[in-house]
């Protein structure tokens, strides 16, 4: 037995697990979650949110590429990750349970906003200092985490999206917990809820509520953003196929 040719093969069925991981995820079809409508403007795409909710039996999971299998590692890492804090909380936190039933503990739960026709799934509700508030976990690696100062502003990003939370849920304050993917140590920003913050992303919303309606009516579709299914945005794209099948 050459046992550098097998350990290469067992690292190999390894790498694979995570593909499978990932496929093994419904694909998000039907109506948008939040996470779509936070994207950054780079690949925000309207049209796309408006063929998966319209078209949602047409759409693809894309084709896994060589360079997916890290990506699907780092997702199944960070995805332990929010399971660890989560786990803690309902042993040990106060956690808020959804209309009050002690079977719906708000752990991702998934809300759904009929008027705003949105998903969204905040990583923890709490009730912290007399008061429920939104959780939003990341982790982060060594270099990143050491550039960020709990006596300054939070992460960009999870800031917007714990606002956002804020505002669906009408929430005054959120949390936002940091972990260094290398160390395990903590930061953590106590943040008020910002009305223009998330005034874009609100916008975002009844555009797509707009557009889905005009998509039913009269089958007008909003512009496409990439110019050929081979774009970074459309390559990974569950709606590609339909995209470009369909009038640009």
């Amino acid at each position: 037995m050459n046992l550098r040719t097998v350990a290469d093969l067992f690292k190999q069925d390894v790498l694979e697990h995570f593909n499978s991981w990932n496929e093994d995820k419904a694909m998000r079809t039907g109506y948008p979650h939040a996470s779509n409508i936070l994207a950054p403007d780079h690949s925000f795409c309207l049209r796309q949110l408006v063929l998966a909710a319209h078209c949602p039996n047409e759409c693809k999971r894309p084709q896994t590429k060589q360079w997916d299998t890290l990506q699907n590692a780092r997702f199944k890492h960070g995805w332990m990750i929010h399971e660890k804090y989560q786990d803690l909380f309902l042993k040990y936190g106060k956690v808020v349970y959804f209309n009050s039933d002690q079977d719906k503990p708000e752990l991702d739960y998934a809300h759904f906003d009929q008027d705003r026709l949105l998903w969204f799934s905040p990583d923890a509700i709490l009730k912290v200092c007399g008061e429920h508030m939104v959780v939003e976990i990341k982790g982060y690696k060594q270099e990143s985490f050491d550039q960020m100062d709990e006596a300054g502003d939070p992460p960009e990003a999870a800031h917007q999206q714990v606002n956002l939370y804020m505002h669906l849920l009408e929430l005054k304050h959120g949390l936002i917990l940091v972990e260094n993917k290398n160390t395990q140590e903590l930061k953590v920003w106590c943040v008020e809820y910002n009305r223009e913050m998330v005034q874009p992303y609100i916008d975002r919303i009844y555009q797509f509520k707009k557009a889905l309606l005009k998509a039913e009516n009269s089958k007008e579709l909003p512009n496409r953003i990439c110019d050929s299914n081979r774009d970074r945005n459309a390559e990974k794209c569950i709606a590609c196929n339909i995209c470009f099948q369909k009038k640009g």
